[in-house]
């Protein structure tokens, strides 16, 4: 139980780290990244998609950057949902790109992890419906 707990919370630890190196350098965090990572983007999006691996997250970012002035992923809430997910509760908020238009918008990313490290992420919405796709109760 000890050991359990402790994996988990260092999976919080990494997983907030990768956020802010994202928020810092406008890149992902490629030590965080697994190289067979799976991120699928919001399934209630037109353009919804997966993108894989190194390339594939560095190409989603690219273009959340190119799209955004100012975007920040402000986090609200980390949830450890054991076995390896956590729950990163987020406020996208940023300019798009040439205009006066803010975007503020709820979403919430749903991570595996293996070693330390994410292996997939799916993104929902809202709160609500990531933690019903992972089983957890609110």
């Amino acid at each position: 139980m000890g050991h359990w707990l402790a994996v988990s919370e260092e999976n919080v630890k990494r997983l907030r780290a990768a956020y802010e190196y994202m928020a810092l350098r406008h890149e992902p965090d490629f030590d965080f990244i697994d190289p067979g990572l799976e991120y699928h983007t919001r399934a209630d999006l037109p353009d919804s998609t997966t993108y894989r691996g190194h390339d594939g997250i560095a190409k989603l970012t690219s273009e959340w950057f190119e799209s955004f002035d100012d975007l920040r992923f402000d986090p609200e809430e980390w949830i450890d949902a054991g076995d390896d997910v956590v729950i990163a509760v987020l406020r996208l908020n940023g300019r798009i790109r040439g205009s006066d238009e803010e975007v503020k918008m709820p979403e919430t990313h749903v991570w595996t992890m293996r070693d330390g490290r994410g292996v997939e992420c799916r993104e929902y919405p809202t709160k609500a419906e990531a933690l019903k796709a992972v089983g957890v109760e609110e």
